[in-house]
């Protein structure tokens, strides 16, 4: 019993490091696809950030933002898909679909530090340059 505790304890941890790294790859590389220059990574107090450098076009911040909110999806997808499985794999891929659920929905609450704010803040950036020309 223990040594199955450890194993599950194991796998949420690596769900939960992967679930957010592969999500900041995706705000990387829709950053990349806009023009944008991915500089790194930086670890936050909530966990990795991509830092990029906007190149005078942060009007696509909005782009960027959608890029780990898809990541988080197609992530969610595969664990939901994985779910379907016997058991016990239903349940840890149920937790891995659960989790990137919660985050897919939570980061788009629109909210400054938030993917969703992120996406408000770039179509106002967006529509401000548009006027502009």
């Amino acid at each position: 019993m223990r040594l199955e505790m450890t194993l599950v304890l194991v796998w949420s941890v690596c769900v939960v490091g992967a679930s957010a790294l592969l999500h900041e790859l995706g705000h990387a590389w829709a950053a990349r696809v806009v023009g944008w220059r991915v500089v790194g990574f930086r670890w936050h107090w909530y966990g990795v950030a991509c830092v990029a450098d906007t190149c005078g076009r942060p009007e696509r911040l909005w782009k960027v933002a959608l890029g780990g909110l898809w990541a988080t999806a197609l992530l969610a997808l595969a664990f939901g898909t994985g779910a379907m499985l016997p058991e016990p794999a239903s349940a840890l891929f149920g937790f891995g679909f659960a989790l990137n659920a919660v985050l897919l929905f939570t980061n788009l609450v629109p909210v400054r530090a938030l993917d969703g704010g992120q996406i408000v803040a770039g179509l106002k950036a967006e529509r401000a340059q548009r006027g502009t020309r």
